[in-house]
């Protein structure tokens, strides 16, 4: 197992501890119905001695519609704990040597298959994020989706000839930034990192990265992967053809 994973935190080991976490995460200010007509304030948590309904279960007092802090998230309908599921996006989210679905599978005792469909997911919800990907580690922030035209990618070559001044070679690719600016960037608010202040750092990047989740539409999934030369990676084969 990495040396990542042997952190205090709760979160890694506790299903209570790890949905109290979304939960703040999703709602800072508040529990709040998932509703748009609605959207009340006026939520309250189902509880009570024979805990026949679900985990987190929460009901709101104007509409009465039930729902849970993964509804409408990635997490949604999925039968992995969500213990397991903020291991997967810490070990994703984090430099370290599992960095394969094989050694994540190995490190959190999930299946090859399992933990494929989940790094799926993970990379379509960052896709179309619009902000600075500085905000996610490296091989995260590498499946965010290029806002840029081809022609506006990469800047032009500078001209080696005499004279030339190189700032006007780059003023049609600022231009474009110019007029297309970027998004708000995603700001921790140090929920997890209060938890272990050993790995503030690394729980902060997996914080933002669990923001971006629970805020993003949830990727369709096919029954059978599709193999093919032109996906970036073999795990994105479990995305449905767009």
């Amino acid at each position: 197992m990495p040396r990542k994973l042997h952190l205090r935190s709760s979160i890694f080991r506790d299903e209570t501890a790890a949905r109290r976490a979304l939960e703040d995460l999703r709602w800072p200010e508040g529990y709040r119905c998932l509703s748009p007509r609605c959207a009340s304030p006026e939520v309250e948590k189902i509880g009570g001695k024979k805990q026949s309904h679900r985990p987190g279960l929460l009901r709101c007092k104007s509409c009465r519609r039930q729902f849970t802090v993964t509804v409408g998230t990635v997490f949604q309908r999925s039968k992995v704990p969500l213990t397991k599921w903020i291991q997967v996006i810490h070990l994703e989210d984090t430099p370290s040597d599992v960095d394969t679905s094989w050694r994540m599978a190995q490190a959190t005792g999930l299946t090859f298959k399992t933990i494929e469909k989940m790094r799926a997911r993970i990379y379509a919800a960052v896709g179309n994020y619009r902000g600075p990907n500085t905000v996610f580690g490296k091989r995260v922030s590498g499946y965010v989706r290029e806002q840029r035209p081809a022609s506006y990618q990469r800047p032009p070559k500078v001209s080696k000839q005499t004279g030339f001044n190189p700032s006007m070679g780059y003023r049609r690719w600022y231009a474009w930034r110019k007029k297309n600016p970027l998004g708000e960037r995603i700001e921790a608010a140090g929920v997890l990192a209060e938890l272990d202040n050993a790995s503030r750092e690394d729980l902060v990047r997996t914080e933002r990265l669990l923001m971006q989740l629970l805020s993003a539409t949830p990727a369709p999934m096919a029954k059978r992967r599709r193999k093919s030369k032109k996906l970036a990676a073999p795990h994105l084969g479990w995305l449905k053809a767009s």
